[in-house]
């Protein structure tokens, strides 16, 4: 084999779109902390925040719907998945999401957005469709009552939920939420000024097929095999960089 030629892009490598490629075909719900501890100027960030990542997706009924939910002593739909229909609608009413302080009941709040948001009847596309039915949490602190339990029937419903903690948010509460592999789906920051500096990392992974424990350990095993031959054979270093790159993530 010539050194030299080069093996070209290789398919096994999961990458996340670039540019102008948009994540596609997902029923995608935020469940917002809107609790007293959060307060009116920093909930103002996580607005920009859903608005920003939003943008990742392609906004349209035919492709990515977008609902939110928000919640401190009790949840509340501000709008449903099939409330509005294009990218820029979506964003507007990210913008304008309504603050209401109170107390942190996020349990209550998975349970709601799994029997309320995911339905057919509030804008659900069905589920032998075969979408991605993903739910984004974001929180700052401890839950005021259990998450376990509702994190369970939510993934046992067919959502993929994503915990995001920021500040005194719980590690151990945030993993009972975020869906396997926790390294994929459970992310903290240290105040509301960072939330942006995950977005990149989040929108990769939601972009991502549904991921499994056995997928993973089956895809590294076969990275580094490859990666390993790759080393003692020394036939193509882009592809050694592009092995220890994704090993990295």
């Amino acid at each position: 084999m010539n050194p030299n030629r080069s093996l070209g892009p290789t398919p096994w490598l999961p990458t996340a779109p670039q540019g102008g490629v948009k994540c596609r075909e997902h029923m995608l719900s935020f469940i917002l902390d809107t609790s007293s501890s959060v307060g009116k100027e920093n909930f103002e960030k996580i607005r920009q925040w859903v608005s920003n990542l939003v943008e990742s997706f392609d906004v349209s009924p035919e492709k990515t719907r977008v609902a939110v939910v928000r919640y401190s002593d009790r949840p509340t739909t501000e709008f449903n998945l099939d409330r509005h229909r294009t990218l820029e609608d979506v964003k507007t009413a990210a913008r304008n999401i309504r603050y209401i302080g109170g107390n942190t009941m996020t349990g209550d709040a998975i349970s709601y957005t799994t029997n309320n948001i995911f339905t057919e009847r509030n804008g659900a596309r069905p589920t032998a469709r075969g979408i991605q039915r993903v739910a984004i949490l974001l929180t700052d602190g401890r839950s005021q009552d259990y998450v376990l339990e509702p994190s369970k029937l939510a993934a046992k419903a067919g959502i993929r939920m994503f915990a995001v903690g920021i500040g005194e948010a719980l590690k151990v509460e945030l993993e009972e939420i975020g869906a396997e592999p926790k390294n994929a789906h459970v992310f903290h920051v240290t105040d509301f000024n960072a939330i942006d500096k995950i977005r990149g990392r989040l929108r990769r992974r939601l972009c991502e097929s549904k991921l499994t424990t056995g997928r993973y350990t089956e895809t590294f095993q076969f990275i580094f095999f490859t990666c390993a031959q790759t080393i003692f054979s020394s036939i193509n270093n882009n592809l050694w960089h592009n092995c220890l790159k994704y090993i990295k993530k």
